[in-house]
């Protein structure tokens, strides 16, 4: 019993007493209080009021409630702007809103982001205005790994590295994005951009012009040798080519990394253009369009695969094949492209399978405020995670980077059940990136002028090279400068 019951408990038992008395004692008590008592015999007397000695009140400590504490109000959602490089209902920039939207749904009330400009396509331009203003969105997505590393040496992008270090999950999720990709995302140790769209270059084979001339597809692990072979038993002069010669610096990436090369070297500092392995594979390619004839030198529209004047074709963003692009080789059920790697070069000793790629996802951006850079990179890194980049992929149809969601039984239904995506998936395991340099788009730039002299008989392959190399790496050493 508490002290603040213990005087109720006091009284209850008092007035139990009271009910329970006859008249002698109600006579009592009326004359303790003054006034007329009434003899069993009529008579009445007049009773003067007795005082009744005064006894001390007995103190009692008594314990006063305490008032609950009120609870705390929820702190008001953090309003994070969003900007998009891609156009509405492009399917990287659908893959992007997928995880952005993931994040809402499953912390609710923390966070709202909102989509500036209308959701229309905001480029570099635009982004770099802002920033140079003060004025940058807390998120960019939708962009490829160079861009993020540009921006990043405009003191502009958030190392997620620094700011994810501690975070719970993503110790755990780092583990499972391809090392490649981590890599490939990073400058000088830094990770610019969270990987989130893998869409790297694949062979695509028009499967049904070899079946009518009995000839084999091509086995995994296939070399240059066999692919001109192929080429010989399909190609008719005049009217059909082996491959569409390009004679683009992006095209010769595909061919390079099937090589076994890499535009730069190990440690990132030098420029490999000018090795005798580089020579080797572009004068092999260039002799293929201008000495065998069974490359068809020049730029070649898409339409001209689909219309069977080329056996095989560069399939670059390769998600795009599907829906149907190609309805002449293949209505979308994979009965008529056949999806493969590009053919390994004699300087690939290992035989390695290694698919040229760039990959897409978000970036976080620096602001004034503090939390809301926090809370934008914990937004950035969550596009990272197994369950969320299986949502990406469903909305973009795009690989994941994330090892463990791009495990075929756990593939949305629409890559899975495609035969072309799904091959297409199976591939990006092998791939490896674009170099990110700050300056790597206007290098390339170079390259592809010293292409197109080539292709016009302006400059021979060794002679291009040699004066693309030294022009490239003045750019990149600059990079290497920056912060």
């Amino acid at each position: 019993m508490t002290e603040t019951q213990l005087p109720l408990f006091r009284l209850a038992r008092t007035r139990r007493s009271v009910i329970g008395v006859g008249t002698s004692a109600v006579a009592v008590a009326m004359a303790a209080c003054g006034g007329e008592i009434v003899t069993s015999g009529g008579a009445t007397s007049k009773v003067e009021p007795t005082k009744a000695p005064v006894a001390p009140s007995p103190t009692v400590a008594v314990a006063m409630p305490t008032s609950a504490p009120m609870p705390a109000r929820a702190a008001p959602p953090v309003k994070l702007l969003y900007w998009t490089q891609r156009q509405p209902e492009d399917r990287l920039g659908n893959g992007v809103r997928a995880a952005l939207d993931d994040y809402v749904e499953k912390n609710p009330g923390k966070v709202i982001i909102e989509t500036g400009e209308g959701g229309q396509p905001l480029a570099l331009d635009k982004i770099k205005t802002a920033i140079a203003a003060g004025t940058p969105p807390d998120l960019y997505g939708g962009l490829f790994q160079t861009p993020a590393a540009e921006l990043f040496t405009l003191n502009a992008v958030v190392d997620l590295t620094a700011e994810l270090k501690g975070n719970k999950s993503w110790e755990q999720v780092k583990g499972e994005l391809l090392p490649s990709n981590l890599e490939g995302c990073s400058w000088k140790g830094k990770l610019v951009m969270m990987p989130m769209m893998l869409a790297q270059q694949v062979l695509g084979i028009n499967k049904q012009l070899l079946l009518k001339n009995g000839v084999p597809l091509p086995v995994e692990g296939f070399s240059w040798s066999d692919f001109l072979d192929l080429g010989k038993k399909t190609v008719v002069s005049g009217e059909r080519w082996l491959y569409p010669m390009l004679y683009s610096w992006s095209d010769f990436n595909s061919w390079i990394y099937a090589n076994g090369l890499a535009p730069v070297s190990r440690d990132g500092t030098k420029v490999l253009y000018d090795t005798p392995q580089m020579l080797e594979t572009l004068q092999w390619l260039h002799d293929q369009a201008s000495v065998t004839q069974l490359f068809r030198a020049g730029p070649a529209a898409n339409a001209d695969f689909d219309t069977g004047k080329f056996v095989g074709w560069s399939a670059n963003e390769a998600a795009g094949i599907a829906p149907v692009r190609f309805p002449n080789v293949d209505s979308g059920d994979g009965n008529g492209l056949h999806i493969t790697h590009f053919p390994i070069g004699p300087s690939n000793t290992r035989k390695q399978i290694i698919t040229y790629a760039n990959v897409y996802g978000l970036i976080a951006m620096k602001t004034t405020d503090a939390k809301r850079i926090s809370l934008a990179a914990e937004v950035t890194g969550w596009g990272g995670r197994s369950d969320v980049q299986m949502k990406i992929a469903s909305a973009s149809g795009h690989v994941p980077p994330n090892t463990v969601a791009s495990q075929p039984e756990k593939l949305p239904a629409k890559i899975r059940d495609n035969p072309i995506l799904k091959q297409i998936a199976l591939y990006g395991r092998y791939s490896y990136l674009t170099p990110n340099y700050p300056s790597w788009g206007a290098s390339m730039n170079i390259l592809q002028e010293n292409f197109m002299r080539i292709m016009n008989g302006q400059l021979r392959p060794r002679d291009a090279l040699a004066d693309a190399q030294p022009r490239i790496q003045e750019a990149v050493d600059a990079d290497l400068r920056k912060g």
